[in-house]
């Protein structure tokens, strides 16, 4: 699929919904989708979100039904719901960008109803993708907040953590939002120093996710263990230990850039 800017609700029979529910997305199970027609669904297009045009040449929308109490399901045979975190786990990378894109949007939507300059109901803009006041036309765009990832190694072992709000026995690289006036490296090196009191070195960036949780940019970094003893930030950290590269704990799975970055680097060696 390939996305244009936002635009207003097209009436069509042919329209491709992503729909969400208190924050689960809606998925039909023997299809194996959460790309529903709009033609098959006892649901009223209003004020959704333009997404993009799929493969197929349709239209495709993210509508947000939370607190509606309606039963929108006339023409599948069963619809689900999902936890976003979940199917991020087992979609193909396109569809992890489609319900990243319509996730993100509609929480930018939800985020900025009225308008912080007057009060007023913030409108679409047609020629960007953007609100604006009506009264004072000031422009709100979606937010975006980068975070890194940071891979630290030291000879055959490589710095995993476990965060508080992690699973039982799943651990990652470690990880922190960019702060004003900071670049993404000098946030490596601070987020490493604050959660696991060690200094790093040759910091090398590896690639980036957008990641809609709800909003975050990740890059992905590797880097050298220069000194330091591990003493774990606990408020943020659970655990982190050095694991040799041939006995690794769970990681997280190849659709996250976490995973990517821990795989990569094992590869590559």
């Amino acid at each position: 699929m390939h996305f244009k800017r936002f635009l207003d609700i097209k009436a069509s029979n042919n329209n491709i919904l992503i729909i969400f529910n208190n924050n689960k997305i809606l998925y039909e199970p023997n299809l194996q989708t959460f790309l529903l027609q709009e033609n098959l669904l006892n649901i009223e297009i209003k004020d959704h979100v333009y997404i993009g045009i799929g493969n197929n040449g349709n239209d495709i929308y993210a509508v947000d039904i939370s607190n509606s109490n309606i039963e929108i399901n006339i023409g599948y045979e069963s619809i689900v719901e999902y936890d976003l975190r979940h199917l991020l786990v087992i979609s193909k990378s396109d569809d992890i960008l489609l319900m990243g894109r319509a996730n993100q949007l509609l929480h930018w939507i939800r985020s900025n109803k009225y308008s912080g300059y007057s009060g007023e109901l913030n409108k679409f803009n047609s020629k960007e993708q953007a609100l604006y006041c009506p009264q004072t036309s000031s422009m709100i765009y979606p937010l975006i907040s980068p975070c890194v990832l940071a891979l630290v190694t030291k000879g055959n072992e490589i710095l995993l953590a476990r965060n508080n709000l992690f699973p039982e026995g799943l651990f990652s690289v470690l990880a922190g939002f960019v702060e004003v006036s900071e670049s993404a490296e000098e946030t490596v090196m601070r987020e490493v120093m604050e959660e696991v009191s060690i200094r790093v070195k040759n910091i090398q960036y590896i690639g980036s996710q957008p990641w809609p949780f709800p909003s975050q940019l990740m890059l992905g970094f590797k880097c050298e263990y220069e000194s330091g003893d591990l003493v774990i930030d606990e408020e943020e950290i659970a655990e982190a230990n050095w694991y040799n590269v041939d006995q690794l704990p769970l990681i997280p799975p190849e659709s996250s850039l976490s995973g990517q970055i821990i795989r990569s680097y094992i590869e590559g060696r």
